[in-house]
């Protein structure tokens, strides 16, 4: 039986729940930050979830498989 698709809410939440049970200021002493800037990174991939876990078709995007290097473009 193939996957069910899942709404963006239904992936969204469960990632949102585990990113609120982090501890902010363990975490931050651990990678040597202050906590004010791991919660305001932490902020920008909250706001970003709904686009990162949106479904996508695989592969690269038309285009993308030789990308032309900027220094070689005419």
């Amino acid at each position: 039986m193939p996957n069910r698709k899942r709404t963006i809410a239904e992936k969204v939440r469960p990632v949102q729940i585990a990113l609120e049970q982090i501890n902010v200021e363990e975490a931050a002493r651990e990678a040597g930050v202050p906590p004010s800037t791991l919660r305001y990174d932490l902020g920008k991939v909250k706001q970003a979830l709904a686009d990162v876990l949106k479904n996508r078709t695989p592969g690269p995007k038309p285009g993308e498989l030789f990308p032309q290097d900027s220094s070689t473009a005419e």
